[in-house]
């Protein structure tokens, strides 16, 4: 690396002693048009793979280093998965120390890593022999890395700015410095950014790209970034600064998940795996989703069960590993999000899944709307590697081609909507035909009883009514065309009931009472309180509308003439009773025209 680059990546002493990376090192290389490409130099040695998973998290090719003296090793093989796992895009082989060996061996050496790399990312990619030492094949390195790095192009700048720490130290008059590489957009000196998964705010002070002070970054620069507002020890490799209020960190996700073909035994459900993500690593607890174990060389949807949080948006890759001993198992791409945990071996759910593998945008905005049933257009698909520009379009596109329906800020997908306002308009021309003298379906009953989102409810009916395909009537949802009606028994009935309550407006019956004399009094009693013809007080006291408008009357203008006044004056004024008294200045107090204070009644101010 020092010899392509003119700088030593390794900084730790044990490193310098042993001659061997054991920790991440960082580098750059200058390459002809005057732009720079930075490197990361990863251990190599098997005992450090783990800090080798953290540092290609964020890369878009590799320098696959082989020795000519040691050939193809074991930790050779997980690198190379590992690689695989992590979808690198393209890569070049270089086989070094040359000189130490015979060229016949050199050769040999070739051959059998050009059969090791079939079938990988690294298939078809060049190979470069050489010697640091003796200057041999630099040049030529130096020419495939240029030519690798043309055909890349930049990376995608999504407007979702990640940065996963890899480093966290302080420098003298500076104060807290992490590094990384930073994914998916930009940053700028000055802007106020968020630490995950700690919700720790902090403020741009420096940004450095290569040893230059930059005012912005750019994606898939290795960045060093000078923080104020926070303390080193408050942060460690794994953190993840993002833009404020941008990304929630979580503890469950669904993913597709490859286990390597050169594992002795299956993974096993609920095994627990050391999940690696950028740099962010943890405890993850696997729950099979479609089988009991994944053989090795096969495949299976996945919900993890993290022990801790940590920052994953659709479309990212993560590598697991066994916590002991400490070999790589497979790897992932994270599908799903959601919070929910899912039942196992559920048919519509794999299905779904199975839709999710591809990554295409528009079937995974039809399957976030069917599984939420109506969505905010901001939010939906926000954890994603998407830009919300690219989402935005796609939603048009489709909503053109009369697959999602759109109404103010939300979106649904368009069988649910339509299935769901169906279901809505049939439940109440059936509550109309079972009760036909109730007003309607009542509104709070509603949402749970047909088991519908509640989002997605409350903008249906706005909808329907809107289109005039439903009345709101107060608590009540009805059809336009209905008109709450009583059977010639009821009607007989209501009419002996209001006529009971003419002749005793201060002491009429009470619900109880009137239930008593037969269950057929319930529906007429609710239907002369929903046509407002009757008020219903505490206690089941039941007052004839007119009846009540003229009692508020008289106390008002008592309490007016008298000022503050009792229950037991109020009551010698009616010429009635405590029983009822009580329950009426509840029901005044209750609408605002009187007001208790101690054991009196007063008026309110104006």
């Amino acid at each position: 690396m020092e010899t392509l680059t003119g700088i030593d990546p390794d900084r730790l002493p044990e490193e310098k002693e042993r001659g061997m990376t054991i920790d991440l090192g960082f580098a750059w290389l200058a390459l002809p048009d005057g732009s720079e490409v930075g490197i990361v130099d990863v251990p190599g040695h098997e005992r450090f793979v783990k800090n080798m998973v953290a540092g290609v998290g964020g890369i878009d090719a590799a320098l696959f280093i082989v020795a000519a003296d040691d050939g193809w090793m074991p930790q050779s093989q997980e690198h190379l998965q590992i690689l695989d796992m992590l979808k690198i895009q393209t890569g070049i082989v270089v086989i070094t120390k040359i000189d130490l060996v015979d060229p016949e061996w050199v050769e040999l050496v070739e051959e059998d890593v050009k059969e090791k790399v079939k079938g990988t990312i690294l298939q078809d990619v060049p190979i470069v022999k050489v010697s640091s030492t003796q200057k041999i094949g630099t040049d030529k390195m130096y020419q495939e890395i240029t030519r690798m790095i043309s055909r890349l192009g930049r990376q995608k700048d999504i407007g979702k700015p990640r940065m996963y720490i890899d480093r966290v130290f302080t420098m003298s008059g500076r104060g807290t410095v992490v590094t990384g590489t930073l994914r998916d957009g930009c940053f700028q000196l000055g802007e106020e950014v968020e630490i995950l998964p700690q919700n720790i705010g902090a403020r741009i002070r420096e940004l450095q790209t290569h040893k230059k002070v930059h005012k912005e970054v750019a994606p898939g620069t290795r960045v060093a970034m000078n923080l104020a507002g926070v303390e080193k020890e408050k942060l460690k490799r794994g953190d993840v600064i993002t833009r404020v209020g941008l990304d929630k960190t979580l503890e469950t996700f669904i993913a597709h998940v490859e286990v390597v073909s050169t594992l002795k035994s299956p993974i096993k459900h609920n095994a627990n795996l050391l999940l690696i993500l950028g740099t962010t690593e943890l405890v993850a607890r696997a729950r099979i989703l479609d089988k009991d174990q994944i053989p090795p060389g096969e495949s299976s949807f996945v919900q993890f069960l993290c022990k801790g949080r940590l920052l994953a948006r659709i479309g990212d890759h993560f590598i697991l590993r066994l916590p002991s001993p400490q070999i790589t198992v497979g790897g992932g791409t994270v599908l799903d999000v959601s919070p929910r945990v899912h039942k196992r071996k559920d048919g519509e759910l794999i299905s779904d899944l199975q839709r999710r593998l591809s990554l295409d945008m528009s079937d995974l905005i039809l399957s976030e709307l069917k599984k939420w049933g109506l969505v905010p257009q901001r939010q939906i698909l926000k954890a994603s590697n998407f830009s919300q520009e690219q989402i935005q379009t796609s939603l048009k596109e489709l909503e053109k081609e009369g697959k999602i329906f759109s109404i103010g800020d939300f979106i649904a997908d368009l069988i649910t909507w339509e299935e769901t306002s169906k279901r809505v308009v049939s439940e109440i021309e059936k509550t109309h035909k079972t009760f036909p003298y109730k007003i309607g379906a009542k509104l709070a009953e509603f949402s749970s009883r047909l088991k519908i989102e509640e989002n997605l409810f409350d903008q249906t009916v706005k909808h329907l009514v809107a289109e005039k395909k439903i009345v709101q009537q107060g608590a009540y949802l009805r059809l336009p065309d209905h008109q709450p009606a009583l059977s010639p028994r009821q009607k007989e009935l209501s009419v002996k009931v209001l006529q009971e309550f003419a002749s005793k407006p201060l002491s009429p019956p009470t619900k109880e009472e009137l239930l008593n004399l037969g269950t057929d009094y319930e529906d007429v009693l609710l239907f002369l309180i929903e046509q407002g013809q009757l008020v219903e007080l505490k206690e089941g006291v039941l007052l004839r509308s007119d009846d009540f408008e003229k009692i508020k009357a008289k106390v008002t203008d008592f309490i007016g003439q008298q000022g503050a006044a009792t229950v037991s004056q109020l009551r010698a004024h009616l010429g009635t009773t405590r029983k009822y008294m009580v329950p009426i200045l509840e029901k005044l107090d209750q609408l605002g025209v009187t007001q208790r204070e101690g054991d009196k009644r007063t008026l309110p101010a104006r």
